[in-house]
């Protein structure tokens, strides 16, 4: 981790802060602040609000994060209405059982649990907002499914081992539209959170903390937008999203001028008397610290999120004295399908050796590819399997991103040969060591069983030149690997408290989502992320509202509880 040091908290009282060596008063007092408007940080601005705290909600953009730029589903189980409606039986144990194995001991089971156990309860909370959650189109398995389902297998439910621990349940709650719909789930809570009174404040970036003489967190110091410049800040987020997303040195560009431009802003320095609640996202923006800690997901083609996932919400936590987790965790889904046919081929690193089971969720994919071969992957299938390939790009109903994708694999940055020692040759793998693999895998086919796990009814021979390669590396441009990071600020999960280097809880600090390590810090499966923000943002605002209370009585009238 870098330096802190232009993030170090400054000091305070009730009174006011002590800065550049002079005291000054609060700006602005409040109960609770919440700092970033995308899944987590809305949800926990909601419950705090519900609980009788009065809360300002400020995002250094307009809103709605990494949720609502990039999202395609949430992850609800345990027996959800709508898993009910398309009849699967799901429970919060089997749940549980699925997302131990994801999970990996990354929280502990009684915080897994909890999760699972809360799941049907935070789908009903969201969809009561408007979210639509409609029983629509059918249920598959997918890297995301037609623009009409809203239930799907989003992670590795079928694949053994997983499908050996828990009964398979679809759990990829997608809200019906168009595209990627978490703008939806994020639209959402921003009218619900509004509704009830939560003051937003848009282009207002975090700068640091404030705390007291003990070290408890009592407000944060705010950078405001005139509203003057909304429209450049709005335009400046989107250079650094889209260039810098493909782009490190563009993005460190990119985020220069942001920074230049947010100079402009006032300095708001804002009492909280509950607590700051960080949901500001992950690291992935920052090369510096994508390079320091997880340089093999730093080569990664494409970064996911928003400008506001640039590490200083991590970074301000640890100045005021948190402990990181998981920073080496992130995740980079490669996803082979679709089209559904290449799960019939075999994916191969340089040596010629098999990478892992094809149809495994993009996200384990990726996490072999980078972590074991170096982020170099290639699927090679023969001449039928490309043929049924190309159909289903042609005519089966795809997101039109996904169909692009299909036709620049499928046509453009393939490779072929008429012999699979020919294909290596061109394309720098092992001759020896492909055409070995190849071999074992037909036999298994023939057989009817794939070593690694996967499921007859993708098993095909690949056997009839000419035979093609079709390149997944992690760097690629044409391909792009999108990318995430998963660690960030230790927190008491249940609380959201962020701990300090003794363990305990820092008072009135809190971390969720991104920002933290929770549920989906170890490895990801779409739609888990934005669960666990809606879970640690709950937990997070709830503790926050109790805190700020105090015996006082509630600012909420009960009939907008």
């Amino acid at each position: 981790m870098t330096s802190t040091s232009e993030h170090e908290p400054l000091r305070g009282d009730e009174q006011g802060v002590i800065d550049a060596g002079g005291r000054r008063g609060w700006d602005l007092h409040t109960d609770v602040v919440v700092v970033g408007l995308g899944g987590a940080g809305g949800s926990a601005a909601i419950e705090a609000r519900s609980q009788g705290a009065a809360v300002l909600l400020a995002d250094r953009f307009g809103g709605g994060g990494a949720t609502g730029k990039s999202a395609g589903a949430v992850y609800f189980g345990g027996g959800t209405d709508l898993q009910r409606c398309f009849g699967y039986e799901d429970s919060a144990q089997n749940m549980f059982d699925y997302l131990s194995l994801e999970a990996d001991g990354v929280v502990s089971d009684e915080v897994l649990r909890a999760f699972c156990e809360t799941s049907v309860e935070n789908f009903e909370w969201l969809r009561a907002m408007g979210c639509p959650f409609p029983r629509s189109g059918k249920v598959v398995k997918t890297a995301l499914p037609p623009e009409d389902c809203t239930l799907y297998f989003s992670g590795n439910e079928l694949c053994p081992p997983y499908c050996d621990a828990a009964t398979p349940a679809p759990r990829g709650h997608r809200p019906l539209g168009r595209g990627l719909t978490g703008h939806l789930v994020t639209s959402a809570l921003r009218g619900r959170a509004l509704e009830l009174g939560v003051e937003l404040r848009p282009y207002a970036r975090a700068e640091r903390l404030v705390v007291d003489a003990s070290g408890a967190v009592i407000g944060l110091v705010l950078i405001e937008l005139p509203r003057w410049l909304w429209g450049a800040g709005h335009a400046m987020q989107g250079f650094v999203q889209y260039g810098g997303g493909m782009s490190h040195a563009v993005g460190e560009v990119a985020q220069g001028s942001l920074r230049t431009l947010e100079r402009a802003g006032r300095r708001r320095f804002v009492h909280a008397r509950g607590g700051v609640v960080l949901a500001m996202g992950g690291y992935v923006f920052d090369s510096t610290l994508m390079k320091a800690n997880a340089p093999g997901y730093a080569r990664c083609s494409l970064r996911l999120g928003t400008a506001g996932d640039d590490g200083t919400g991590i970074r301000m936590g640890q100045a005021a004295g948190g402990v990181l987790g998981q920073m080496d965790r992130c995740s980079a889904p490669r996803f082979i399908d679709p089209p559904k046919a290449w799960w019939s081929g075999v994916l191969v690193g340089r040596s010629g050796e098999r990478i892992c089971n094809e149809t495994l969720y993009g996200g384990k994919v990726g996490e072999h590819l980078v972590e074991r071969f170096g982020g170099r992957g290639t699927v090679v299938v023969d001449a039928r399997i490309m043929a049924r390939g190309r159909a289903q790009v042609q005519r089966e109903p795809l997101q039109l991103y996904q169909r692009a994708f299909g036709i620049i694999n499928g046509w453009v940055t393939c490779r072929s040969a008429p012999t699979l020692r020919a294909l290596a040759e061109r394309l720098g793998i092992d001759p020896e060591g492909l055409e070995a693999t190849v071999r074992a895998y037909n036999e298994g086919v023939r057989a009817g069983h794939d070593p690694l796990g996967k499921a007859p009814e993708y098993l095909a021979p690949i056997e009839e030149g000419p035979f093609y390669g079709i390149p997944i590396d992690s760097d690629s441009l044409m391909y792009p690997a999108p990318c995430l990071s998963l660690g960030g600020l230790r927190t008491d999960v249940m609380t959201a408290r962020v701990l300090g280097r003794d363990g305990a809880s820092i008072d009135g600090l809190y971390a969720a989502g991104r920002t933290a390590v929770g549920v989906a810090s170890n490895g990801y499966v779409s739609g888990l992320s934005v669960a666990d923000g809606i879970f640690s943002g709950r937990n997070g605002g709830r503790h926050a509202a109790a805190r700020a209370a105090r015996g006082r009585p509630s600012s909420l009238p009960p009939d907008a509880r």
